[in-house]
């Protein structure tokens, strides 16, 4: 509990605060705000006196964050999305997967050297790459080509391709096995 020095102390810091900030203009970015606040403060309890603005700053810091969260909690908001079929979810999966293979409006492959694909089409290569990737474990001089995916945004490529590498990447470097699992990485 606190003492009725300590109320009138934290009393004051409130009042001081809301005077302060009703003189603030209207058009300053939070950060700005903020610090505009912080200062205002301490300079009203520094023309009271230092030793009140030595005691008080504290409380006037601590008051300041606890008002910043609880205005940044209440503009939280919980979103609520309707649950997908099972139909639903292969249509999209669907869609965002012909648009990584076939749309060229949206992902194209290329090489900067076309003589190591020999008669095989870049897209082909790609995928026959990533599935390399996915599937088996690497070894030093195994002349796997760099796989690199680039596209527009929405194109699927985080879903389809960076996810799975992710989560088999994770796999094998979390790998208990007697060769450290490391799946051929930093030999």
């Amino acid at each position: 509990m606190l003492n009725q020095r300590e109320l009138t102390g934290e009393e004051m810091v409130a009042k001081i605060m809301d005077h302060v900030e009703q003189r603030l203009p209207p058009d300053m970015s939070a950060d700005e705000k903020r610090q505009a606040l912080f200062r205002g403060i301490m300079d009203k309890l520094n023309e009271l006196s230092a030793s009140l603005q030595i005691r008080l700053g504290p409380i006037a810091k601590s008051l300041m964050m606890f008002r910043q969260n609880r205005d940044m909690n209440e503009l939280f908001a919980e979103v609520q999305l309707p649950e997908l079929s099972l139909k639903e979810k292969s249509l999209l999966y669907g869609r965002m997967l012909f648009k990584l293979l076939d749309d060229p409006d949206y992902v194209s492959y290329t090489t900067t050297n076309p003589k190591l694909l020999g008669n095989l089409p870049p897209k082909d290569v790609w995928f026959l790459t990533f599935f390399a990737f996915v599937t088996c474990k690497r070894t030093k001089g195994d002349n796997l080509l760099q796989l690199g995916c680039s596209g527009i945004s929405s194109a699927g490529k985080s879903k389809l391709i960076e996810s799975v590498l992710l989560t088999t990447a994770h796999q094998l470097l979390s790998s208990t096995s007697m060769s450290g699992g490391d799946a051929g990485v930093g030999r």
